[in-house]
């Protein structure tokens, strides 16, 4: 997955809006770990009712005050808003953890064509080597709230076992 963000620059959903430009920086943050792609915009009232579901599964999973340990997990936000002042107005909804694509990133267009991304809000899950686990997780995530962290981490183990078999071939 690091491979992926490598060159790009992240930022943190903080007030200073700190950048991760560095490759150091992007494979401290991103390595094994599974990665939620929050395709979304503030005007869509879908991912206005969204929002602060996903926030408080991202929170039960990566607090420290819900969580012994913080999940392997990263979520990063892909706007599809029509200004900076509509991106900066939804990330006033969402986790402080999370991370996001400056507005004027064209990479943000070039996510969603790679993951085919036809409506909104979009959660694709991400293993750590970039292949998809979940297209499209928002029921998912909706209905089985941070259980499903569960069934995608062990998805992931599995394909990672699985993967030296499959090299033999």
């Amino acid at each position: 997955m690091v491979d992926l963000f490598i060159d790009r620059v992240l930022l943190k959903n903080n007030s200073e809006r700190d950048e991760l430009d560095t490759e150091r920086e992007i494979v401290a943050r991103l390595q094994n770990r599974i990665l939620l792609l929050f395709f979304g915009c503030v005007v869509s009232r879908s991912c206005q009712l969204f929002a602060p579901k996903l926030s408080s599964f991202f929170k039960q999973l990566t607090d420290e005050a819900y969580v012994d340990r913080s999940a392997q997990l990263v979520l990063l936000y892909i706007s599809m808003d029509q200004s900076e002042q509509q991106l900066s107005s939804f990330l006033q909804e969402l986790p402080k953890k999370c991370l996001f694509l400056a507005f004027e990133d064209p990479f943000r267009r070039e996510l969603e064509a790679m993951f085919n991304v036809e409506e909104l809000p979009t959660v694709v899950v991400l293993r750590p080597d970039c292949s998809v686990l979940a297209a499209n997780a928002v029921e998912e995530i909706l209905r089985l709230g941070p259980d499903c962290y569960r069934n995608w981490q062990e998805a992931a183990e599995l394909y990672r076992q699985e993967l030296p078999d499959q090299r033999r071939l």
